[in-house]
């Protein structure tokens, strides 16, 4: 990517981080914590997801159709899964989708390991922290996909100021970021959810997920090869 970037090259590639970024927002607020009618209410009346991907184009359509119309035994019901699947809130035999990288990449399947480190090391370097008031770890799935949400809006800020390399250097951090963190531990994680959850939200969510992260990654290859 050239320093000195056409207009039209700046607009498009400025509508790709700012649409990404509030995928990852949207995503990120999914696995943060349970769904209350607000967000349900939001997330069911955003404007469809445009993708030439069908399979994202559908995956996205039905989880907008899980949140429609929901009532209070409805909700009551989700955060029910939602506990179950990633917390282990249920039988001690029941599938269970722990959503910590620490937990699929270190040998004993451990919180806060070398995953954990290396995350908190690369939020520091890009003066990004965490919601204090959220309890858990860096490297928790909602936490990651929150430092992918911020690492687009950085990159949107950058083209807009008409910073090339900076919004280069950005994009290839969030190639790097999916490389190295996201998609090392996104596949095992979204079949344990699965799982787990059976069907609903939340299995429409951790396919989603992962069919979402391996599209954006080549996205980004494209862009920033």
């Amino acid at each position: 990517m050239e320093n000195a970037l056409p207009t039209e090259l700046i607009e498009n590639l400025t509508d790709f981080c700012e649409n990404r970024g509030r995928v990852y927002t949207l995503l990120s607020r999914c696995y943060e914590k349970e769904i209350d009618a607000a967000f349900a209410a939001d997330f069911a009346g955003h404007a469809a997801l445009e993708s030439d991907d069908a399979a994202l184009a559908d995956g996205f359509a039905a989880l907008q159709a899980c949140l429609a119309d929901l009532d209070e035994a409805a909700l009551e019901q989700l955060a029910v899964v939602f506990n179950r699947v990633f917390f282990g809130m249920g039988p001690r035999t029941a599938q269970k989708a722990f959503p910590y990288e620490s937990v699929y990449t270190s040998p004993d399947g451990l919180m806060m390991q070398e995953a954990y480190t290396q995350v908190r090391t690369l939020y520091h370097a890009a003066r990004f922290a965490k919601d204090p008031a959220f309890p858990e770890p860096e490297d928790h799935l909602a936490v990651e996909l929150a430092f992918m949400a911020r690492l687009c809006e950085q990159a949107a800020g950058a083209l807009r100021a008409g910073e090339g390399q900076a919004a280069e250097d950005l994009l290839g951090g969030q190639l790097a970021f999916l490389r190295d963190h996201l998609l090392r531990w996104i596949e095992p994680f979204a079949a344990d959810a699965c799982a787990s959850a059976e069907t609903g939200f939340y299995a429409h969510l951790a396919t989603f997920t992962e069919t979402y992260l391996k599209a954006d990654e080549s996205a980004l290859d494209e862009v920033v090869g």
